[in-house]
Protein backbone atom coordinates (compact mmCIF):
# COMPACT_ATOMS: atom_id res chain seq x y z
CA UNK A 1 0.00 0.00 0.00
CA UNK A 2 1.47 3.29 -0.99
CA UNK A 3 0.23 4.52 2.49
CA UNK A 4 2.70 2.46 4.36
CA UNK A 5 5.37 3.79 2.23
CA UNK A 6 4.84 7.57 3.38
CA UNK A 7 3.69 8.48 -0.51
CA UNK A 8 1.50 11.96 0.32
CA UNK A 9 -0.64 11.21 -3.04
CA UNK A 10 -1.95 8.57 -0.78
CA UNK A 11 -2.86 10.58 1.75
CA UNK A 12 -4.43 12.44 0.01
CA UNK A 13 -6.41 10.00 -1.60
CA UNK A 14 -7.33 8.49 1.86
CA UNK A 15 -8.38 12.33 3.37
CA UNK A 16 -10.67 12.44 -0.01
CA UNK A 17 -12.25 9.31 0.35
CA UNK A 18 -12.96 9.03 3.92
CA UNK A 19 -13.55 12.35 5.14
CA UNK A 20 -16.98 12.31 5.35
CA UNK A 21 -16.90 8.72 7.37
CA UNK A 22 -14.47 9.84 9.40
CA UNK A 23 -16.26 13.31 9.98
CA UNK A 24 -19.62 11.64 10.66
CA UNK A 25 -18.36 9.35 13.77
CA UNK A 26 -16.96 12.77 15.27
CA UNK A 27 -19.69 14.62 14.87
CA UNK A 28 -22.02 11.96 16.20
CA UNK A 29 -20.04 12.02 19.10
CA UNK A 30 -18.83 15.92 19.56
CA UNK A 31 -21.01 17.94 17.64
CA UNK A 32 -23.36 18.53 21.19
CA UNK A 33 -20.99 18.90 23.66
CA UNK A 34 -18.00 20.17 22.10
CA UNK A 35 -18.74 22.07 19.05
CA UNK A 36 -17.70 22.22 15.40
CA UNK A 37 -14.23 22.93 15.86
CA UNK A 38 -13.34 20.07 17.83
CA UNK A 39 -14.63 17.99 15.33
CA UNK A 40 -12.62 19.39 12.59
CA UNK A 41 -9.34 19.17 15.22
CA UNK A 42 -10.43 15.40 15.82
CA UNK A 43 -10.86 15.06 11.64
CA UNK A 44 -7.27 16.32 11.56
CA UNK A 45 -6.12 14.26 14.37
CA UNK A 46 -7.60 10.84 13.10
CA UNK A 47 -5.38 11.63 9.50
CA UNK A 48 -2.38 12.24 11.35
CA UNK A 49 -2.96 8.86 13.18
CA UNK A 50 -3.72 7.06 10.05
CA UNK A 51 -0.21 8.89 8.64
CA UNK A 52 1.92 7.62 11.15
CA UNK A 53 0.21 4.36 12.34
CA UNK A 54 -0.08 3.26 8.53
CA UNK A 55 2.95 0.37 8.67
CA UNK A 56 0.58 -1.05 11.42
CA UNK A 57 -2.59 -1.65 9.32
CA UNK A 58 -2.62 -4.98 7.11
CA UNK A 59 -5.24 -5.64 5.31
CA UNK A 60 -8.32 -5.19 2.45
CA UNK A 61 -9.56 -2.29 1.79
CA UNK A 62 -12.86 -2.67 3.61
CA UNK A 63 -10.59 -3.56 6.79
CA UNK A 64 -9.24 -0.47 6.43
CA UNK A 65 -12.73 1.51 6.58
CA UNK A 66 -13.34 -0.34 10.05
CA UNK A 67 -9.70 0.62 10.99
CA UNK A 68 -9.82 4.42 10.37
CA UNK A 69 -13.92 4.33 11.91
CA UNK A 70 -12.20 2.70 14.95
CA UNK A 71 -9.50 5.34 15.19
CA UNK A 72 -12.37 8.04 14.76
CA UNK A 73 -14.42 6.68 17.46
CA UNK A 74 -11.55 6.75 20.00
CA UNK A 75 -9.90 10.07 18.99
CA UNK A 76 -13.64 11.37 19.42
CA UNK A 77 -14.33 9.99 22.42
CA UNK A 78 -10.70 10.98 24.14
CA UNK A 79 -11.83 14.69 23.01
CA UNK A 80 -15.27 14.46 24.72
CA UNK A 81 -13.30 13.10 27.60
CA UNK A 82 -10.80 15.75 27.61
CA UNK A 83 -13.74 18.55 27.03
CA UNK A 84 -15.33 17.49 29.82
CA UNK A 85 -12.26 17.16 32.21
CA UNK A 86 -11.02 20.94 31.70
CA UNK A 87 -14.93 21.71 32.24
CA UNK A 88 -14.46 20.56 36.01
CA UNK A 89 -13.96 23.55 38.05
CA UNK A 90 -10.63 23.28 40.09
CA UNK A 91 -10.25 24.02 43.86
CA UNK A 92 -8.08 26.79 43.02
CA UNK A 93 -11.10 28.48 40.84
CA UNK A 94 -13.70 27.90 44.20
CA UNK A 95 -11.75 29.22 46.64
CA UNK A 96 -11.38 33.01 44.43
CA UNK A 97 -14.88 32.69 43.39
CA UNK A 98 -15.33 32.61 47.16
CA UNK A 99 -13.02 35.15 48.17
CA UNK A 100 -14.67 37.64 45.41
CA UNK A 101 -18.59 36.55 47.38
CA UNK A 102 -19.44 36.53 50.97
CA UNK A 103 -20.61 33.68 52.30
CA UNK A 104 -24.35 35.04 52.28
CA UNK A 105 -24.49 35.34 48.99
CA UNK A 106 -23.78 32.48 48.21
CA UNK A 107 -26.11 30.67 50.67
CA UNK A 108 -28.46 32.41 48.83
CA UNK A 109 -27.40 30.99 45.50
CA UNK A 110 -27.69 27.84 46.55
CA UNK A 111 -30.85 28.10 48.11
CA UNK A 112 -32.56 29.43 45.04
CA UNK A 113 -30.87 26.80 43.17
CA UNK A 114 -32.46 24.32 45.52
CA UNK A 115 -35.72 25.69 45.34
CA UNK A 116 -35.58 26.18 41.53
CA UNK A 117 -35.09 22.21 41.32
CA UNK A 118 -37.75 21.68 43.81
CA UNK A 119 -39.87 23.37 41.64
CA UNK A 120 -39.13 21.56 38.41
CA UNK A 121 -39.91 18.57 40.05
CA UNK A 122 -43.20 19.32 40.00
CA UNK A 123 -43.44 19.80 36.31
CA UNK A 124 -44.03 16.95 33.90
CA UNK A 125 -41.16 14.71 32.91
CA UNK A 126 -40.78 16.38 29.33
CA UNK A 127 -41.17 19.52 30.73
CA UNK A 128 -38.23 19.02 33.54
CA UNK A 129 -36.31 17.83 31.04
CA UNK A 130 -36.44 20.86 28.88
CA UNK A 131 -35.72 23.13 31.95
CA UNK A 132 -32.63 21.23 33.06
CA UNK A 133 -31.23 21.49 29.53
CA UNK A 134 -31.54 24.93 28.92
CA UNK A 135 -30.85 26.36 32.76
CA UNK A 136 -28.50 23.62 34.05
CA UNK A 137 -27.12 22.17 31.65
CA UNK A 138 -26.39 25.21 29.49
CA UNK A 139 -27.86 24.32 26.21
CA UNK A 140 -29.09 26.21 23.65
CA UNK A 141 -32.82 25.75 22.22
CA UNK A 142 -31.74 24.29 18.43
CA UNK A 143 -28.95 21.96 20.30
CA UNK A 144 -32.19 20.99 22.56
CA UNK A 145 -34.49 20.54 19.90
CA UNK A 146 -31.75 18.40 17.92
CA UNK A 147 -31.49 16.41 21.06
CA UNK A 148 -35.06 15.70 21.69
CA UNK A 149 -36.03 15.44 17.81
CA UNK A 150 -38.46 18.39 18.01
CA UNK A 151 -38.64 22.22 16.54
CA UNK A 152 -36.68 24.69 18.08
CA UNK A 153 -40.00 27.13 18.15
CA UNK A 154 -41.60 23.74 20.17
CA UNK A 155 -38.50 24.18 22.68
CA UNK A 156 -39.33 27.97 22.79
CA UNK A 157 -43.00 27.44 23.75
CA UNK A 158 -42.90 24.60 26.06
CA UNK A 159 -39.71 26.47 28.15
CA UNK A 160 -42.49 29.55 28.43
CA UNK A 161 -45.71 27.36 29.43
CA UNK A 162 -43.16 26.05 31.59
CA UNK A 163 -42.03 29.51 33.03
CA UNK A 164 -45.88 30.54 33.38
CA UNK A 165 -46.39 27.25 35.33
CA UNK A 166 -43.62 28.14 37.75
CA UNK A 167 -44.88 31.40 38.45
CA UNK A 168 -48.25 30.15 39.78
CA UNK A 169 -47.20 27.87 41.85
CA UNK A 170 -47.07 28.74 45.71
CA UNK A 171 -43.26 29.19 46.92
CA UNK A 172 -41.59 26.59 49.45
CA UNK A 173 -41.97 28.92 51.95
CA UNK A 174 -45.93 29.29 51.54
CA UNK A 175 -46.07 25.84 51.17
CA UNK A 176 -43.94 25.06 54.73
CA UNK A 177 -46.34 27.87 56.21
Amino acid sequence: MKLQQQQEKALEYVIDTYMPYVKAIAKKILQYSCGNTAVDECVNDVFLAVWQNSLKFNGSEQEFKKWIGTIAKFKAIDMYRKQQKSETVSLDQVKEQVNYETGELLYLRKEQKDSLLIEIQTLPDTERELFLMKYYLDLSNGEIAAALGISKSAVENRLYRGKKKLATLPTIKERLE
